[in-house]
């Protein structure tokens, strides 16, 4: 049976007009694997939140609630470069797996919190070199989180 991953890239529509395409990298199959296995997939579901990560096994560095939709964009965009350096690129993953994850420069997704939202309810950003997963759930709620080993 064929992976549903990525089969919806017109998701990414809003954000390509947003940025420019040059400025993406849609991932393949393998590399969604790749960088999933060396982040996300390394959380367990919470069982509380369906589909967010279980962050109470390991080290949180930071976990914010915020209500309105426009201030959760801005602080998950100042919550991106705390962790990763502008010029650095940062992979993006959303809770749909039809909808393809992307490498983005931290800055750019910063920038484009917001669109990144828009995209999928629920993101995760993961700054490679970084032992750290930043989630932004629907709620409002960002959290920025130790990888487990």
């Amino acid at each position: 049976m064929k992976s549903p991953y990525g089969t919806h890239p017109q998701a990414l529509r809003d954000l390509l007009d947003a940025v420019g395409p040059a400025e993406v990298r849609v991932f393949t199959l393998a590399e969604d694997e790749e960088y999933g296995n060396a982040s996300i997939n390394r959380f367990p579901i919470d069982k509380n939140w369906s589909g967010a990560r279980d962050f109470s096994g390991v080290r949180v560095f930071e976990q914010v609630v915020e209500e309105d939709y426009e201030d959760a964009a801005v602080r998950l965009g100042e919550t991106v470069l705390r962790y990763a350096s502008p010029e650095s690129e940062v992979v993006v993953f959303w809770g749909n797996v039809v909808i393809p994850t992307i490498g983005i420069s931290a800055a750019l997704a910063a920038a484009n919190a917001e669109t990144l939202m828009d995209t999928g309810d629920d993101v995760w950003i993961y700054p490679p070199g970084r032992n750290v997963l930043i989630e932004y759930w629907h709620s409002g709620r960002i959290t920025a989180g130790e990888i487990p080993a």
